[in-house]
């Protein structure tokens, strides 16, 4: 959405979301709060804790501990490296917060955990059994805290790693500037690519990952560092800017000269204003010689988490590596999309019933251009592709042209007879292509 909204401009943007609006019949919903359980916290007394780490306790409590609003309670954050939480510590935290809080989790946009509704007297006991699961690291929400996508460790679209210069990173602050695991005003957040999974373009300090080519024309890891982005907390936010881009070996010392930046020039001030206060160009200057690829090294040619020389390669997406028949694929679920059509017009919503219908003619188009090796990229294109290929060639008779077909809903109100025929209309145009389809395959044989 955000390339659509940089192509059209915002106002553009705005106009076609209140056309698309008509289409909607309920344009509010009352919801019986009655309906709805509310969180019920359990009534237990605090189990005894020895804790012997009473200075390692205390800096996770002023970490991960969040009063609520609810007087007496508290909501602790679990900190989970790289967001990545496996089923035997989940079956255990899961009784944990049944037998001693609300038995409820959360998860959070950083990849994190948050259990609500703990008593103060249960915190220390969470603590303990907490640390048995590896989840009591201090740090929840801070500067410590990096949210990563998976980049190349399992998204294809990755370009150089995420998770691996996340870890690097998270070191050196525990390492190098402990005093930052409480600082909850800077944000870190990396992408491995430009579609900002990470959200490394509102953080303020992102990095998003990229590659660089040498005169040589060797390829190794970058990473494109932004600087300045963040959520103001007012509603509104700051897009990050790009600062420079360098290899990623050399995104830790990078880090470093922010830092140690802006611990000589804060002043007190947050991160925020610090950044705006000196202004892109200076810390272009500050990190531009870090951006040189004349004196790249044999490391250099090797990404963080990873032993092997860097190969840029671009696939078509997270869990892309399964090999399908697409078309057959599509076709069901063209037939799902009618299933959760009927669903919605059982339950008398007929503008959802009418989209979903509308969701299943344009995928099964889609489905017949694919079998052509016919690029499709948006459903317009799609629209007018299989009118030009297969209905104003007589390939295929619909008895109409295919635009007056799928485009009778920007013409009909959102009724329940319109519903039903439109409804009849994907299934009966589901049972066109798939017989087209069957046909030029026994062709073939």
């Amino acid at each position: 959405m955000k390339f659509l909204i940089k192509d059209l401009g915002l106002d553009a943007f705005k106009a076609l979301v209140e056309a698309e609006q008509q289409a909607i019949e309920f344009k509010t919903v009352t919801i019986n709060e009655a309906n709805y359980t509310a969180s019920t916290p359990v009534i237990v007394q605090a189990p005894q804790v020895n804790i012997k780490n009473q200075k390692a306790f205390k800096l996770w409590q002023s970490t991960n501990v969040i009063p609520q609003k609810q007087t007496d309670y508290f909501a602790i954050g679990i900190k989970v490296l790289l967001g990545d939480f496996y089923t035997d510590k989940a079956r255990l935290l899961a009784d944990l917060v049944d037998n001693y809080a609300a038995g409820e989790i959360r998860l959070t946009l950083r990849q994190n955990i948050v259990i609500p509704f703990v008593k103060l007297d249960l915190i220390p006991f969470f603590y303990q059994e907490l640390k048995k699961l590896g989840f009591a690291d201090p740090g929840y929400n801070k500067a410590v805290d990096i949210t990563a996508c998976p980049g190349t460790d399992t998204c294809n679209l990755g370009i150089s790693s995420s998770t691996g210069i996340a870890q690097e990173l998270e070191r050196v602050i525990k390492t190098e500037y402990p005093q930052y695991l409480e600082n909850k005003d800077l944000v870190i957040k990396i992408s491995g690519c430009m579609n900002a999974c990470g959200q490394h373009n509102m953080a303020n300090i992102g990095f998003q990952g990229m590659s660089i080519r040498t005169k040589d024309k060797l390829v190794a890891p970058a990473l494109q560092v932004l600087l300045g982005g963040g959520n103001k907390g007012n509603g509104t936010a700051t897009f990050a800017d790009k600062v420079v881009k360098v290899p990623s070996r050399r995104g830790p010392e990078a880090l470093r000269r922010v830092l140690n930046d802006y611990e000589a020039n804060t002043n007190g001030k947050l991160f925020a204003a610090y950044y705006q206060e000196k202004g892109e160009k200076y810390f272009y200057d500050l990190l531009r010689d870090l951006s040189s690829i004349d004196n790249l090294t044999p490391e250099d040619f090797i990404d963080w988490g990873t032993k092997e020389t860097y190969i840029k390669a671009i696939g078509v997406g997270e869990c892309a590596g399964v090999v399908i028949d697409l078309i057959a694929t599509l076709f069901l679920e063209s037939e799902e999309k009618i299933e959760e059509a009927k669903a919605a017009f059982e339950n008398k919503v007929y503008s959802g019933a009418i989209y979903e219908a509308y969701r299943s003619m344009v995928n099964s188009a889609k489905a017949l251009l694919l079998s052509e090796n016919i690029s499709t990229n948006t459903q317009a294109g799609i629209i007018s592709q299989f009118e030009e290929l297969f209905v104003d060639t007589k390939k295929m008779d619909l008895g109409c042209s295919f635009s007056d077909l799928i485009y009778q809903i920007k013409e009909q109100p959102p009724t329940e007879d319109f519903a039903i025929n439109y409804i009849k209309s994907a299934e009966a145009f589901l049972t066109i292509v798939r017989e087209s389809r069957a046909q030029e395959m026994a062709k073939r044989i």
